[in-house]
């Protein structure tokens, strides 16, 4: 499902510098693309995440956003995303195990994930 035009796009990717050393960090990029720049961001959050899934490489660390420009940059952005599944993963898990603790006689029928 697409909610943003090409043009959209393309302005992101306009603005998005080609180093990591030049990240931009989310507020100052949702105001350079006229989006809101309080916390968390959500129109850029959903643009960044279409561009992604139309096959732009755009990286994101504590620091901002960029373009990615080189293998080594991809794996640590591949790394980063594992780990943070992981993490969701596991909370996840010990919010399942809990519950299943606490009302054993209201069992989730939910099973446990992992992210290998």
């Amino acid at each position: 499902m697409s909610m943003f035009t090409q043009e959209q796009i393309q302005a992101l990717l306009n603005v998005l510098p080609e180093r990591k050393e030049d990240a931009i960090n989310a507020p100052e990029l949702a105001r350079a693309l006229g989006y809101s720049s309080l916390p968390n961001q959500e129109e850029l959050r959903a643009l960044i995440r279409q561009a992604i899934r139309e096959n732009h490489l755009i990286g994101s660390d504590n620091s901002g956003y960029w373009l990615i420009n080189s293998l080594d940059e991809l794996e640590d952005i591949l790394d980063s995303l594992e780990r943070r599944a992981k993490r969701t993963c596991d909370r996840r898990n010990h919010l399942l195990n809990a519950w299943n603790e606490k009302y054993p006689d209201n069992l989730s029928i939910k099973i446990s994930k992992d992210v290998n």
